[in-house]
């Protein structure tokens, strides 16, 4: 099993399958597995940066009456999907597309 301090990550841009940037690892959400945690999605963007701060519904609810009504941008990426082999130039197995496809 790797071990890898997810806490440098935070906040590095990731990029999908063609290189493009789309958008920096703001949250990782892990689940327990038996003594450890195993990572099951990253969220990137201005959503994940919500959760982290634990703002999510209060930073809706602030920002609605300034013209913001869908939700805040960003991706949900399942724990498969994201390339670790670089941990500076973190990559999408996969098109920002198919990530948005699948959180419909």
């Amino acid at each position: 099993m790797t071990e890898i301090h997810l806490e440098l990550l935070l906040g590095a841009q990731v990029y999908d399958i063609n290189d493009r940037p789309i958008g920096r690892l703001e949250e990782i959400k892990a689940e327990p597995a038996d003594e450890d945690y195993m990572v099951v999605e990253y969220h990137l963007g201005a959503l994940g940066l919500l959760e982290r701060l634990s703002a999510t519904t209060i930073g809706h609810a602030i920002l609605r009456p300034f013209g913001f009504k869908d939700r805040p941008s960003g991706h949900i990426v399942p724990w498969d999907k994201l390339d670790l082999t670089d941990l500076d130039h973190l990559k999408l197995r996969c098109s920002a597309a198919e990530l948005d496809a699948r959180s419909r």
